[in-house]
């Protein structure tokens, strides 16, 4: 099966930025391939754990990974179809982003929780 082309490329220097990117454009984008840099490169770059850190707060999803050139390749990013995750890594990845207060309602959402009301269980 090929890969579509049809998602635009995107590059983050930093993890501020794509924070930034997401707070803006998480409701509305069909997602992105992302460049990320591969070890030893001097771009900077986000890593592949910032996007999916960044993509379980917003209830985005990491997919497929395919080569671009000697010093990057791009990750498929974009919004989470199916609700929830079985994954153990990343439910303690939204355990703390929740307690640190950077888990967004669409986050919580895409894994199934229960909308915070800011009230303790």
């Amino acid at each position: 099966m090929a890969i579509s082309d049809e998602l635009p490329h995107i590059a983050f220097a930093d993890t501020d930025a794509l924070w930034a990117w997401l707070r803006l454009h998480h409701a509305s984008d069909a997602g992105r391939w992302v460049v990320l840099q591969r070890a030893g490169s001097r771009t900077p770059s986000v890593t592949f754990h910032d996007l999916l850190e960044a993509g379980i707060a917003f209830g985005w999803s990491e997919s497929t990974r395919r080569g671009r050139d000697a010093t990057s390749y791009l990750q498929k990013f974009t919004p989470r179809r199916s609700v929830g995750t079985t994954s153990e890594r990343n439910r303690a990845i939204a355990e703390r982003l929740q307690s640190e207060g950077r888990l967004t309602e669409p986050g919580r959402r895409a894994l199934g929780w229960p909308p915070d009301d800011g009230t303790q269980d």
